[in-house]
């Protein structure tokens, strides 16, 4: 009876009021952690005797609901709440009144096939009308009724989230719909954390969605300058954004971070491009990467090379620029970071000191990256500092560990070699094609004077250096490759690093090599590869994400505790964030580097087990979705799985690495 009741609220005017709304509105009704909601000009997320509610929108109250739906719960905290008040069901009514989109506004409509008729509700106000009668019901009644009408709103929205993303999506799985909902929670407007202003030229393309940004993380990293990341941003922007078919905020997302392009980097932290900061070495080449995705993936994706990007910062010591004072294509844009990196990159943070990073030693601030000419390889940093996504500072005066990365990752990451490996190849291919105008890199190759390395070139050189300087043999004495048996502790794996200062470190097993397999997979040798994925998968998979160190390991602690200080160096105030805790994101680059090469090695005879390793894993993705609060996947967990209280309960690229997976093994599948 009671879903027969939510039904009579859903007909032609409230298919109306949802054909107005776009996945940037949705973001609002449905979700909205605190902070983002507070941000909003509201008192943020409504609160019962058990604790907050995860979202301010429907959904913070839907996951709670289905807590209570699966085991019948009359005595929960939310039963209580809804028999002896109705300030749940006008908190949730009343939000929607306060924003543009589900205010109560006057307007003329036609609805197809009947005469105009003057229409005054929109979603806040239907809401409200539609929750009105329940205060009338006995209170006992109320609960009831009220999860029933609920439902029912949250249905058809998530439905029409799903209608407005790609067939992969609408089509897709169960679990791939709830995946996608990821691109809803962490995709919308914050005007603490906007994107840099487009060119006037590109905003006519922007279909509107020109402010959208893409949260990191939730509740962590939501707001301000800690919300978007570059290297965040472009890891997940394939998951989120292009395999669920939002290529506008794609589009819009790639323009915005180009046009801060400075020093030849993207940022690591956006800041809305005035405030940005340049301290990683490994955003840019992410978002290369995502060029070459939208390019590949988008229908017609080569078109963004041609469409204009606003620099803000048009030389590296310009003051920033207003929109469309610096435009220039976003080809440009793309040789200019590779030509940088050619010419070498070397400098000092603007404001280096305890006012920008309170915790860096002051030889921290200063960048440089480079090329190896010898071998092709991108490489920089110092011990100083973090340029990849392992990238914890030491912040713990007790334990002495402060400004001294925990993982500095210097030299060539085995990631950013095979990310810069994939931007070349695709570069040499594009030009072949008389796509891509330009030939290759001005480079000073062995204290020569500059000449021409085209990207042919260029992709031939990391191609024949790779497996010699990465690849640790099982035999010692092997001369083809170069591995110092001094500091090799795991055979049959990639180095994770080459040319670090601490020697040690680039033989450490880590989960970064996948990454490098699944964007450059023709580097690997394949054989060497299945070897290496499989001690991977027996010493570093686990329940749900990838140990981010070998287990065996001097270094390795398992335990991430941010909040822990004490005297010991190796994990106070959480320096071992990327030293054994078990990330999610990796566990995607793991299972898509297995699958593809399931396919060539020993004749493909190990695709078939390798798509049920990955039904497998998969698996325990869902029932930890499912059973979240927050209705996503984690950012990490401790040693075994178990739940890290530090860790984000959403995280970007957790969300977005598992729709990579399903992407792939979708279009795998018919082949197997």
């Amino acid at each position: 009876g009671d879903a027969v009741v939510a039904e009579a609220w859903f007909g032609e005017h409230f298919e109306l009021l949802l054909s107005r709304l776009t996945l940037a509105d949705l973001n609002r009704i449905l979700y909205r952690c605190d902070s983002e909601e507070r941000e909003d000009g509201c008192g943020g997320v409504y609160g019962l005797k058990s604790g907050p509610l995860p979202y301010a929108g429907i959904e913070g109250v839907m996951s709670v609901l289905a807590g209570v739906h699966l085991r019948n719960d009359q005595g929960h905290p939310m039963s209580n709440n809804l028999r002896d008040g109705n300030w749940l069901i006008e908190f949730t009514s009343n939000r929607l009144g306060l924003h543009e989109k589900t205010k109560e506004v006057g307007r003329v409509v036609v609805l197809p096939g009947r005469v105009s008729e003057f229409f005054r509700f929109q979603l806040g106000s239907l809401v409200e009308k539609m929750f009105d009668p329940l205060k009338r019901l006995p209170r006992y009644l109320i609960p009831a009724y009220f999860s029933a009408l609920l439902t029912t709103l949250s249905r058809k929205l998530q439905q029409l989230a799903w209608k407005s993303m790609s067939t992969f999506v609408s089509q897709g799985s169960t679990f791939v719909k709830e995946l996608s909902l990821g691109s809803v929670q962490l995709c919308g407007r914050l005007p603490s954390s906007p994107l840099p202003p487009l060119s006037p030229k590109a905003t006519a393309a922007s279909g509107g969605e020109e402010n959208v940004t893409l949260a990191a993380g939730l509740p962590h990293f939501a707001t301000g300058y800690m919300r978007c990341w570059g290297r965040d941003t472009f890891i997940a922007l394939r998951g989120l954004l292009l395999t669920t078919g939002r290529f506008k905020e794609a589009r819009n997302i790639i323009l915005g971070f180009g046009g801060c392009l400075r020093h030849g980097l993207i940022p690591n932290l956006l800041a809305g491009g005035v405030g940005a900061r340049y301290n990683c070495r490994d955003a840019v080449w992410w978002w290369l990467q995502s060029v070459q995705d939208y390019c590949t993936i988008v229908p017609k994706g080569m078109d963004i090379l041609s469409a204009p990007v606003s620099r803000l910062f048009p030389t590296d010591d310009s003051e920033p620029q207003p929109p469309g004072k610096a435009d220039m294509p976003l080809r440009d844009v793309v040789q200019e970071a590779l030509q940088r990196h050619s010419s070498g990159i070397s400098f000092r943070e603007r404001n280096a000191g305890p006012s920008l990073d309170q915790n860096m030693k002051p030889e921290g601030f200063d960048v440089a990256v480079g090329i190896d000419w010898k071998t092709g390889f991108v490489y920089g940093g110092s011990e100083w500092n973090c340029g990849t996504w392992m990238d914890k500072v030491g912040e713990s005066d007790q334990a002495g560990n402060r400004g001294v990365p925990a993982t500095p990752r210097d030299g060539s990451a085995v990631e950013l070699v095979g990310l810069c490996k994939s931007a070349v190849r695709w570069l040499s291919q594009m030009h072949a094609k008389g796509v891509y105008k330009e030939k290759g890199v001005m480079a000073d190759t062995e204290g020569l004077e500059e000449r021409l390395v085209t990207w042919s070139q260029w992709d031939e050189m990391i191609q024949e250096s790779f497996e010699r300087h990465f690849w640790i043999p099982d035999a010692e004495g092997d001369v083809t490759h170069i591995a110092d048996a001094n500091f090799v502790h795991q055979r049959t794996i990639y180095r994770d690093s080459v040319g670090a200062t601490k020697r040690f470190a680039d033989f450490q097993l880590r989960p970064n090599f996948p990454i490098a397999m699944t964007v450059a997979p023709e580097l690997f040798v394949p054989e060497h590869a299945w070897k290496a994925l499989t001690m991977t998968e027996t010493i570093l998979l686990g329940k749900l994400g990838m140990a981010t160190l070998d287990p065996k390991d001097w270094a390795y602690r398992g335990v991430y505790d941010n909040s822990q200080d004490s005297g010991s160096y190796e994990t106070a105030r959480g320096f071992n964030y990327h030293q054994g805790p078990e990330w999610l994101w990796v566990t995607g680059y793991f299972l898509r580097a297995k699958l593809h090469f399931a396919q060539v090695v020993d004749g493909g005879v190990h695709a078939s087990e390798t798509v049920q390793l990955i039904h497998h894993v998969v698996a325990r993705h869902r029932e930890a979705l499912e059973t979240s609060q927050w209705k996503g996947l984690v950012e990490l967990t401790n040693v075994g799985g178990w739940e890290c209280k530090d860790s984000c309960a959403v995280q970007a690229w957790s969300m977005s690495c598992m729709l990579d997976v399903l992407y792939d093994v979708g279009k795998i599948k018919t082949r197997l």
